[in-house]
């Protein structure tokens, strides 16, 4: 029987490929000579420590895909990272090295689902992403989330540290779920610069909130699920669905 699949273009196969896990796409490569030049040209890099018996196979994984594939035909970036076993632990040093890998060209679509252990180290209790995901002008979906269901004194916190810029020009849709804001004036920095925003979604925020925020408008808005008074009303003034919530 033909195998009528790979006659397909390169494109096509490629956008076929994007629906899939990073680790099934490589495997397509053992399919036949047709598809094994394939996978460098990704244009999704779905990374979830779920797909891997063991996290040190899926450090060496994301290494070598971060090191072989194409980066410039990546718009598309998510990384899942929990743990499985009691000693399993993901040093933010990696972690930070992975995202400024994915963002340094030009990645549209940035997920960062984190649910990270606490270090033993001192110091080493919450997670900080780095200020370069917040200058990362690329980007048009934003989506950052911590650890869900109960939190716990050994669950690590997803943590966006003191912001002294913020370069977001073309993003649309924001997502920030379980994370800590030390320093409340970055929330209002982040949503000040965010002019082209449709879809804001902030649940189960941590810090220290002086509501409402003074923030510009964002007259783009088009739905909002955010905690109660924490934006005047204003902001929503064009949105079409709004949902308030508790922090």
């Amino acid at each position: 029987m033909r195998d009528r699949i790979s006659d397909l273009p390169d494109s096509l196969l490629l956008h076929i490929l994007s629906f899939l896990p990073a680790k099934e796409a490589v495997a397509t490569c053992l399919l036949s000579k047709r598809w094994r030049p394939l996978w460098p040209s990704l244009p999704t890099l779905d990374l979830k420590r779920e797909d891997f018996q063991s996290l040190k196979f899926f450090h060496q994984f994301v290494d070598k895909m971060l090191k072989f594939v194409d980066l410039k035909s990546v718009k598309k970036c998510v990384l899942w990272l929990s743990y499985y076993e009691t000693h399993e632990y993901f040093t933010p040093q990696k972690i930070s090295r992975w995202i400024n890998a994915m963002i340094s060209t030009e990645v549209e679509h940035l997920e960062l689902h984190l649910m990270l252990r606490e270090g033993k180290g001192k110091g080493q209790g919450d997670y900080e992403l780095p200020s370069s995901v917040f200058t990362a002008n690329n980007i048009k979906v934003l989506k950052l989330s911590g650890a869900t269901g109960a939190v716990t004194r050994w669950i690590s916190s997803v943590t966006v540290g003191t912001l002294s810029h913020v370069n977001l020009p073309l993003l649309e849709v924001l997502h920030l779920r379980d994370v800590k804001f030390p320093d409340i004036r970055g929330l209002g920095m982040l949503l000040s610069a965010c002019a082209l925003l449709k879809h804001l979604v902030l649940t189960r925020l941590c810090g220290k909130f002086y509501c409402p925020l003074d923030i510009g408008g964002l007259n783009h808005l088009v739905t909002a699920d955010v905690p109660q008074s924490l934006l005047p009303l204003k902001v929503f003034s064009n949105a079409t669905f709004l949902r308030f919530h508790w922090v």
